[in-house]
């Protein structure tokens, strides 16, 4: 639900603004409300702002991201130990911390370094191995090997006519000696080394440099005596290289471990520092030497604040506080505090805007429909098992809040599946049926399938009609005429075309008919008044709406028609490795298909065919003025 809120404004002396705002600060209960104002800037400021900018750079060189895990203790011995109660503070942090800033900025630096090295080095070597037993025997036989890059579509001709140049430094009874070998790259490029005999190394060269070839060598930290030394060389530069990187990369390591959480703890201490600092340079003034803040905060922590405050400069300080009028209602943050069955559910709000202080929290309908639909989808409770096991591991073993909700979220999906999976009389498809006689409660989907659907229409009829009804009375509230008469002729419309088809059926009697025809005229007067066109759009969209539940029976029998599958191949194949690890397969893939389709389907029902009868969004997020911790104060009751 949206808790409610109060106007807060504290009064004090200028003496006193320091402690009063550090007091607000530490109790994390005041949505501040300070009128807008151009940017700061003051020396003070500046340097927290650099420093803050600085550790935040260090921080992400050294590839820490564990911030969730800066837990409250950590904080609070930080604070203990820096207190930044002048700019000359923040100069010493920085010069403390530059040395450690430099010997990172060289760690990195060697480490792009080698990596560049590395790469190219491994180019290198691809390239050498190539030509190494080529440069082996022509080098044994005393001649001159040289390495050229060119184009591969020309290296076959200028081949020839190095054959025909070399004629010159060669005897007429004898053949010009040439020998080679290539290796095609990318880009129709080609890496070719030629031999030719000492007399002929110079002719080579020239020709090879006329027909745009140019020359391969190893790279400057490889370079030996001749080729052979050089590939050594890389041989031993290529061992080398991944140990320094290696030796490296454990220190970084140690260095993250180290120094990333006091990084980050040092990093929150600054951004609350700023927040400070920013408050009390925006306070209002006023004469005399007064200033005052205001704020939001919950009524229900309301008297904590006010004998924290009390306590604290006994007499010296002055809160008035008040409930919001209607015409402030867009102005004031919205704050969500559901019970813990419900409170996980407010995962699926966080895709949508926040919701507005005068709206209706949806949590409590999405916590109750959402599992229902998932769980009818499934059906099965071997699945559910596994996935309330799933869930709780989730709810145990994870730190993050997100994935603690995501768990809860689960295990509500896991519970309803199991009733349905006894209602069904399905685990892991039939084979419940198979080992144990079980029998289904009250229907086997699989086989009755005009029922479940007809099921999952009456689901989406109520679903529905429950959105339109929460529309209408957010209309009234508000008095919106339009949003509230538009939303009651759907209702109409809708429930007289339930009644006509329910009569065609025969299944009421003929008075009934009468009775629809008068509902679907006074249906049709609103949406006159309204604007018919655009009414009646809305209503055939709401009918539209209600037949999308249809997936709720198309999802669940395709995943219990797999799961049967899966039983059929332990049939064909017997009790055997590979059967039994086909129908695991099966049921592995229907399980992950199941929990997906189901959640991500019954998501939608709630997107587009519920929230999008009455919620609007819009509104502010609560955001109180609180050091960084890992919840907020107010909540802790």
């Amino acid at each position: 639900m949206i808790v409610e809120m109060v106007r807060v404004a504290v009064w004090g002396i200028g003496s006193e603004k320091d402690a009063i705002v550090e007091e607000l600060h530490e109790l994390g209960m005041l949505h501040l409300d300070i009128p807008s104002a151009p940017p700061l800037s003051s020396e003070e400021l500046k340097g927290l702002r650099l420093l803050g900018a600085t550790i935040l750079g260090m921080v992400e060189a050294l590839g820490w991201k564990e911030w969730d895990k800066i837990s409250d203790e950590t904080l609070l011995g930080a604070r203990g130990k820096i207190r930044f109660e002048s700019p000359e503070v923040v100069d010493e942090i920085a010069k403390s911390l530059e040395e450690f800033k430099r010997r990172l900025h060289l760690l990195l630096e060697e480490r792009s370094s080698l990596m560049e090295t590395l790469r190219s080095l491994r180019m290198t070597h691809q390239i050498a191995y190539h030509f190494q037993t080529f440069l082996e025997e022509e080098v044994s036989k005393g001649k001159c090997v040289s390495i050229w890059r060119l184009d591969h579509k020309s290296h076959a001709r200028a081949l020839s006519q190095l054959r025909s140049r070399l004629k010159v430094v060669t005897s007429p009874k004898e053949r010009p000696y040439l020998s080679h070998h290539s290796v095609q790259l990318k880009d129709n490029e080609a890496i070719l080394a030629i031999s030719v005999d000492p007399q002929g190394e110079e002719i080579a060269e020239d020709f090879m440099r006329l027909t745009g070839g140019m020359p391969w060598h190893p790279p400057d930290e490889t370079k030996g005596e001749g080729l052979l030394k050089s590939i050594e060389a890389l041989e031993k530069k290529l061992s080398w290289v991944p140990k320094r990187l290696k030796s490296i990369d454990e220190e970084l390591e140690r260095c993250r471990e180290e120094w990333g959480p006091h990084l980050a703890a040092l990093y929150f201490l600054i951004e609350e520092k700023l927040d400070q600092l920013t408050v009390k340079q925006l306070a209002v003034k006023e004469n005399g030497g007064m200033f005052v803040i205001e704020g939001w905060i919950p009524e229900e922590v309301l008297e904590t604040l006010t004998a924290r405050l009390k306590e604290r400069f006994n007499g010296r300080i002055l809160i008035q506080w008040r409930y919001p009028s209607s015409e402030e209602w867009h102005e004031v943050p919205t704050a969500l505090d559901n019970p813990s069955q419900f409170k996980p559910f407010e995962i699926f709000l966080k895709l949508l805007p926040v919701p507005r202080y005068d709206e209706m929290d949806p949590t409590a309908l999405i916590a109750i429909f959402f599992p229902f639909f998932a769980g009818c989808m499934v059906g099965d409770i071997g699945y559910a098992v596994i996935m309330g096991v799933l869930g709780w591991l989730l709810r145990r073993k994870c730190k993050r809040e997100l994935w603690r909700d995501i768990g809860s979220v689960i295990i509500h999906m896991a519970c309803w599946s199991a009733f349905w999976g006894v209602a069904f009389g399905e685990l892991f498809g039939d084979l419940g049926h198979r080992l144990i006689h079980m029998e289904p409660l009250w229907v086997e989907r699989s086989q009755a399938v005009l029922p479940v659907i007809s099921f999952s229409v009456g689901l989406g009829v109520v679903h529905v009609l429950l959105g339109l009804f929460v529309g209408f009375l957010h209309g009234l509230r508000h008095k919106d005429n339009h949003m509230w008469m538009e939303r009651l002729a759907n209702i109409l419309l809708i429930t007289a075309l339930i009644i006509a088809l329910v009569h065609v059926k025969g299944w009421l009697p003929k008075s009934f008919f009468t009775l629809s025809i008068s509902i679907t005229i006074v249906g049709l007067l609103l949406l006159l008044k309204v604007g018919f066109l655009g009414g009646l759009v809305e209503t055939i969209g709401a009918v539209g709406n209600i037949l999308s539940y249809v997936r709720i029976a198309a999802i669940g029998l395709s995943s219990a028609i797999l799961a049967v599958v899966a039983s059929r191949f332990v049939d064909a194949l017997g009790v055997s490795f590979i059967g039994i690890f086909l129908a695991l397969s099966i049921h592995l893939l229907n399980l992950i298909l199941a929990v997906a389709g189901s959640g991500l389907h019954a998501a939608r029902l709630h997107y587009v065919e519920f929230l999008g009868k009455f919620y609007k969004g819009g509104g502010k997020e609560y955001k109180p003025f609180a050091r960084k911790r890992g919840s907020l104060v107010w909540k802790r009751r």
